[in-house]
């Protein structure tokens, strides 16, 4: 669907379709509040149009974290990247080596000069919005490979960028939150079960 027509249909649902109960921006806001639920209760497989590659992001080598051992750095902020979920799916170096991503708490074995990452076999782990990579030196950029935030719904023909899949439980969950915001919660209830309805048989499929 496109904003637009997402917007109407949200209209007819709410008996709204002058826009007096609820004005066009007021829909619009519960639409990406909706947006962004539905991006994060989803199988990771439903958000393929929001994968996104951030090429040659610059890494500051040596920097020491909380435990102490000095690894080479690049935070989300210099990478210019917001990632939903802070959702990082893969590293690539410049010298085209994928990183080994490996959780947090994990970061402690790197203290083994055994278990460090190398040149050939870099090792990266996300925490407080930056990637830590080991080896500390040798890596001067990384492309990252993430999922970004949807492009916020407009009330245009412009697609609505989640895969259509979806949208009926966007439109779902924005009803939901109107009602709410109405004071009608046996009709918000409703519209929240559709959307959870939804969003569970896709995940189902998936065995998430």
């Amino acid at each position: 669907m496109t904003g637009s027509e997402m917007v109407t249909a949200l209209g007819t649902r709410l008996e709204d379709t002058a826009h007096t109960l609820f004005s066009a921006t007021q829909k619009l806001d519960a639409l990406n509040m909706a947006q962004l639920t539905v991006v994060n209760l989803v199988h990771d497989s439903y958000l393929t149009e929001l994968e996104t590659i951030a090429e040659n992001k610059s890494v500051t080598a040596g920097t020491a974290y909380s435990g102490g051992t000095s690894l080479a750095t690049c935070t989300f902020a210099t990478a210019s990247i917001d990632p939903i979920r802070g959702q990082i799916n893969n590293v690539h170096d410049n010298a085209g080596h994928f990183f080994n991503l490996v959780s947090a708490s994990s970061a402690k074995d790197l203290e083994n000069s055994y278990l460090k990452g190398t040149t050939d076999s870099p090792i990266a782990f996300i925490f407080d919005e930056t990637i830590w990579i080991s080896p500390e030196s040798g890596i001067s950029t990384i492309d990252i490979w993430y999922l970004s935030k949807p492009t916020d719904i407009t009330n245009t023909g412009t697609e609505c960028q989640l895969n259509p899949a979806l949208h009926e439980a966007v439109v779902d969950f924005a009803e939901s939150q109107l009602w709410k915001s109405d004071g009608k919660s046996d009709r918000a209830g409703v519209a929240q079960a559709n959307a959870t309805n939804i969003i569970s048989t896709l995940n189902a499929r998936k065995g998430a």
